[in-house]
């Protein structure tokens, strides 16, 4: 048991750091089937940016940025207990959670299944400050450029 808890809590922290690409990487091309799961019971993922123009990006079984996927996508966060929070704050704060979800320009030249399912569980996203944003997405597409924190480099970084 102690085994299954450290793999899943391994999923999880690497998904919570992924944050998409960075501008300098090459955008992301997947040639075949593209499967992002994560597995939570009874644990806290958590994600918090404080001061200003401070932002939070957590992602869970997520395509983030420039992803074409030549085959077909399967993203799923199921998860029995526990909760899974974002946080950003300060002025010009920005607070994006993203579960099995595409955010940005995502191009999926075959079948797309996103799947979240939360038993006895929170979900919260929460941005405070002047001019602050939160956008969540939850098995969802989001391709809301206005909805991006305002940057004069590229986003997400």
């Amino acid at each position: 048991m102690k085994t299954l808890a450290f793999v899943a809590l391994s999923v999880i922290a690497s998904a919570a750091m992924a944050t998409g690409p960075v501008a300098s990487t090459p955008d992301i091309t997947i040639s075949g089937t593209s499967v992002q799961s994560a597995s939570l019971t009874s644990v806290a993922v958590s994600n918090n940016s404080t001061g200003s123009k401070s932002e939070a990006f957590q992602n869970l079984a997520t395509n983030t940025g420039n992803v074409t996927i030549s085959g077909t996508s399967i993203q799923s966060v199921i998860g029995i207990g526990g909760s899974v929070s974002n946080t950003a704050s300060g002025s010009d704060a920005y607070a994006s959670q993203n579960l099995s979800t595409n955010v940005g320009d995502v191009t999926i030249s075959g079948s797309s299944n996103q799947f979240t399912a939360l038993v006895n569980s929170s979900l919260a996203n929460l941005s405070s400050g002047s001019n602050s944003k939160a956008v969540q997405n939850v098995a969802t597409n989001n391709a809301c450029f206005t909805c991006q924190p305002t940057k004069t480099t590229g986003w997400p970084h």
